[in-house]
Parts: C-alpha cells; sequence; structure tokens
C-alpha cells in the first residue's frame, strides 16, 4: 500500500482508534493462544505487543520533546504531508511483508514477567495518548509537518509529527499482521 501524500487531521485518530479495536480482539484470547510461539526464536502475541509497547513510547516521546520545544506551535490548516523518506519508510513497513527487518536491541520485547493483560492494556493506553494528542492537535491547529524532532536512534534524520505517526501507523499495521500470520499457524 502506497502512503499518500497529503493526510487529514481527521483520518488520523481513525487510525489509532482502529488499533485499539484489534488489541482488544487479541486481549479476548486466552492466555495460552498469546503466548504461544511458532518456535524459540520466534515471538509470541504478547512479545509482539511488547514490543509495538517499546517503540511506540519512544517515538511518543520524541513527539512530546517537539511539541515542548516551541514556546508558540506553528498553526496550520487540516492536512499535512509527509516528508518522502518517511513515506518509503512508512511504505516498507506496510503489511503483508516479504522479509523481516532486523529490530534494534533495546525494542525487544520483555522475556520475564509476561502479563497479557498488561501488556494489551497497556499498548491500549498508548493509542489512547497518541488519540488525545491528535485531538490536541486539531483543536490547537498545529502544524504537524512544522513540528519536528530526531528519530529515536537515527539522530542525524530529523521527521516531522507527521512522519512519526504514519510510521507509528505503519509499524503497527506490519505487527499485527504478523500475529494474525501466528494465530493461523496455532495447532488446534
Amino acid at each position: 500500500m502506497s502512503i499518500p501524500k497529503t493526510i487529514s487531521i481527521d483520518t488520523l485518530p481513525e487510525k489509532f482508534e482502529g488499533a485499539k479495536t484489534v488489541i482488544n480482539e487479541y486481549g479476548s484470547l486466552d492466555t495460552d493462544t498469546v503466548i504461544f510461539k511458532l518456535n524459540p526464536e520466534t515471538w509470541s502475541c504478547v512479545e509482539v505487543c511488547q514490543h509495538l509497547i517499546r517503540f511506540n513510547t519512544l517515538y511518543c516521546e520524541q513527539m512530546d520533546k517537539a511539541v515542548d520545544s516551541f514556546s508558540t506551535i506553528p498553526v496550520n490548516g487540516e492536512s499535512f504531508s509527509p516528508k518522502w523518506m518517511s513515506r518509503k519508510i512508512a511504505s516498507f513497513l506496510e503489511p503483508p511483508y516479504k522479509f523481516g527487518v532486523k529490530t534494534f536491541k533495546p525494542m525487544f520485547p520483555s522475556t520475564v514477567d509476561l502479563n497479557p493483560a498488561e501488556t494489551f492494556h497497556k499498548l491500549i493506553e498508548i493509542q489512547d495518548n497518541i488519540i488525545d494528542f491528535l485531538g490536541n492537535a486539531k483543536s490547537e491547529r498545529w502544524n504537524l509537518d512544522k513540528v519536528c524532532a530526531s528519530h529515536p536512534m537515527i539522530k542525524i534524520y530529523k521527521m516531522s509529527l507527521t512522519d512519526f505517526l504514519i510510521i507509528i501507523d505503519a509499524h503497527q499495521r506490519r505487527h499485527f499482521w504478523q500475529i494474525e500470520q501466528i494465530l493461523k499457524r496455532i495447532p488446534d
């Protein structure tokens, strides 16, 4: 799927509301299902969600820092344009993906104290925080293209809030697709 050149402030919260629906579906599954691993080298559904928590938290912290760095946030209308490079990254992350990407070590899920209910709750809480963030952006008419911060791990790459949001969304959908593949392969 190609990432559009222009994104509306109204469509962004819908993406994260949709993610909440998916996460709630995973949360309704039994514990044995969500901790099942296809093999010792792969992640379970809960571990994938823990990875998303780490990734999203890191990105959201950078977004908050970007907003905090402005005494007055630039304003604009209601549509935004992600940068070409961020659109390419998000397109690459789109499911179904053809090959895996090595995960940075800080993004590995915890293998201790796997608590499915807590994991799903935390991931939904992050979606709510992003939706609230977007609510503030809309009501205060923030220009999401003009508020920028460095990528959390690749410091030389500057990203706008628009860039952060499209990458979080595509990354989540990539891993929701991964979870669906795990669930399809669980033996009866």
